[in-house]
């Protein structure tokens, strides 16, 4: 575990994620702690940068943009920034990360089908500093983001 994890921030963080929506009070009903205790956690988990956003999760599929592909892309030297802001003002890039390997960029990208897809590859390729990127097409997706596992992991539960 952790050095600065405790067994209780850990099982407050698995409910968290489990049942975001439960709300402090419930948490520590469930826990079996005072309500006050609970939201230590959660502001010390916050005040570490564990817990990170309170943000819902949404399914892009779920609204008309089932495809669903990670673009490598390969940057001029000096360019990093402004290929970012280039990306940003694609709707449709709704992640990018900075790599080693055999990239500099990898993005992972929606569109409503291929020639969606197609027409925001365009989109990419024509973002000064972008000299080329290469695309895999996620077929299905086999197994989601997750971090329960890791939570319990830290708490040597596997």
């Amino acid at each position: 575990m952790s050095a600065f994890l405790e067994p209780l921030d850990l099982d407050v963080l698995r409910l968290i994620a489990e049942e975001p929506r439960a709300g402090v009070r419930e948490y520590a009903r469930r826990l079996g702690v005072a309500r006050a205790t609970v939201q230590a956690r959660v502001d010390k988990l916050q005040r570490l940068g564990i817990l990170i956003s309170w943000r819902p999760q949404f399914d892009p599929a779920a609204m008309g943009y089932s495809g669903l592909a990670y673009v490598r892309l390969h940057i001029a030297q000096g360019m990093i920034e402004q290929t970012l802001s280039g990306l940003a003002d694609i709707p449709e890039v709704i992640e990018a990360n900075a790599v080693a390997g055999n990239a500099d960029l990898l993005c992972r990208v929606v569109a409503k089908d291929n020639a969606g897809l197609e027409e925001v590859l365009q989109q990419i390729i024509a973002i000064d500093g972008v000299q080329r990127t290469s695309t895999e097409v996620v077929l299905s997706r086999r197994l989601m983001p997750r971090i329960v596992p890791l939570i319990a992991k830290l708490h040597g539960e596997l």
